[in-house]
């Protein structure tokens, strides 16, 4: 009788976050099958508990609903008051707790439960390990599948390549992160793509892109219920080893059309990541998942507080390293990680890179090595290299002009397909290296512009990028040789060029 005296006193004095669950793992009371119900409850009161796989309490478990928060204290225990319109009680997973996944998206049984009218009960079952100090983050821009066909094209090409390659790389614990624009205005395919995802034999979380909020609806709110309903809560964390990470939603639809929409967020999102990160030692690394590349001051701001900061985003369809910020002495690295999917159809973007994703390699709070993995190359693949005599200036009937902005015999150009400015680059000729110093410009691979014209009518100014390099070399007829040394020391070459008769493959 005391220890069920106990248990009922302590969930009254709980004061925690979360949302309601659909009671798949009630709390059972010592002595008692049936669990007391706390006193002094709302309507709006949320309570549960979160145990481990042993049926121990899991304490310090940070709860929340996606407005209210709480911390699990010493017996597990979670209380607190929902916002009334909150959809999901969700956990941000702790650094010692398992992901896991069954073949299938099965992500929604480690972090969320969906609150329901019939319940104020929601508890969570976490599986205990050691912390990752050593882990893998795959960034994966824009699946954006508009058709049956493309999510079969994205499971024979970007699945494919994702699985041999966690095969073939180092053995450390490798997790996926999709960088919004899962779909392409085609909601009813999100079961299918998040079927995909369940296949990839990593866990794979999904961010929202301004594609995957539906229309005509009323409001952003009514926007977000497809996928919500596939994918889960837009905002949420989870932890791993040093690094707490943050899926957040940075599109404010108007809902009314495709392109109604702008880079921003609702008041209560920006109050959300306030509290999620007062959770989390100063001394952490932040890594921030976003569909468009992030410029908000206030969200910058709250990232230069932590050790460091890192902001992975999608949208661009293109690879771009050049939106780095300095907040309060703090640089923030920002990058835009290509896309996995198939915007246009083929297998290149229209920068030139390779359809790919970013790897980031972590090792404790600091990216270790990060490299660009082209969809059905080897990671050596970091470059393509053409004689700019192959590609004459170019102007399409609608007056858009796609040219080398160096061009002649004695210029070569190479798209270096993750290139950052500081990165060692070497010219060599007949194999001895020259003094000729590469020439960054912000162009056109005029290579990937003329695919995309002449073969899916995409005329466009848009396709610049940053990451072109030009070199003036001394004998044309020479064997040429480029090398690459990233900020990690890893060094990448070509040797080969590109001609205007290598065509991409690509999907009619």
């Amino acid at each position: 009788m005391m220890k069920r005296l106990l248990y009922i006193a302590a969930l009254a004095v709980m004061s925690f976050a979360c949302k309601p669950d659909n009671g798949d793992n009630p709390i059972v009371p010592p002595d008692d099958d049936n669990p007391p119900v706390p006193e002094n409850l709302t309507n709006l009161t949320v309570y549960g508990k979160v145990l481990d796989e042993k049926g121990e309490p899991y304490s310090g478990v940070v709860m929340t609903d996606g407005y209210s928060f709480a911390e699990t204290d010493a017996d597990g225990f979670y209380r607190f008051e929902k916002y009334r319109y909150a959809s999901f009680v969700q956990c941000s997973l702790p650094s010692e707790a398992m992901i896991t996944t069954g073949g299938t998206y099965k992500l929604p049984d480690n972090y969320y439960k969906r609150l329901t009218s019939s319940s104020k009960e929601y508890n969570f079952t976490l599986k205990r390990q050691e912390s990752e100090k050593r882990f893998r983050i795959l960034a994966l821009g824009d699946p954006q599948v508009h058709s049956a066909n493309q999510v079969s094209r994205y499971r024979q090409t970007a699945l494919a390549d994702i699985k041999q390659y966690v095969v073939n790389s180092e053995k450390i614990p490798t997790y996926g992160i999709t960088l919004g624009d899962n779909v392409g205005d085609a909601w009813e395919f999100f079961p299918d793509i998040a079927g995909v995802f369940g296949e990839m034999t990593i866990p794979v979380f999904a961010t929202i892109g301004n594609h995957d909020h539906e229309f005509p609806t009323d409001s952003d709110a009514a926007s977000r219920k497809k996928y919500e309903t596939v994918f889960g809560p837009s905002n949420f964390s989870f932890n791993r080893g040093d690094v707490h990470i943050v899926i957040f939603d940075n599109i404010l639809h108007g809902a009314r059309a495709s392109s109604d929409y702008n880079q921003g967020y609702e008041p209560w999102q920006l109050e959300w990541l306030k509290k999620d990160l007062s959770y989390v030692p100063k001394t952490k690394s932040i890594l921030l998942s976003v569909h468009i590349p992030l410029t908000d001051g206030e969200i910058l701001n709250l990232l230069s507080q932590f050790g460091s900061a890192l902001v992975i985003c999608g949208h661009t369809h293109k690879v771009e390293n050049t939106y780095d910020k300095t907040v309060n002495g703090k640089k923030i690295t920002i990058c835009a990680a290509g896309s996995t999917g198939a915007p246009w159809k083929g297998l290149i973007l229209s920068d030139g890179c390779q359809r790919g994703y970013k790897v980031y390699e972590y090792d404790g709070t600091a990216v270790r090595r990060e490299i660009y993995k082209s969809i059905q190359y080897e990671e050596p693949f970091q470059m393509r290299m053409f004689r700019t005599t192959d590609f004459p200036s170019y102007t399409t009937p609608n007056g858009n002009v796609f040219a080398f902005p160096y061009f002649g015999g004695e210029y070569i150009a190479v798209n270096v397909f993750n290139y950052k400015p500081g990165w060692k680059v070497v010219l060599k000729e007949n194999g001895v290296e020259t003094s000729s110093s590469p020439i960054q410009s912000v162009s056109y691979d005029v290579w990937a512009r003329l695919f995309m014209y002449n073969y899916h009518n995409v005329d466009s100014d848009v396709g610049k990028n940053r990451h072109m390099l030009f070199f003036r070399v001394k004998d044309p007829k020479a064997a040429i040789r480029v090398e690459v040394t990233d900020e990690f020391g890893a060094t990448f070459s070509c040797e080969t060029f590109t001609t205007n008769q290598d065509i991409p493959d690509y999907d009619n």
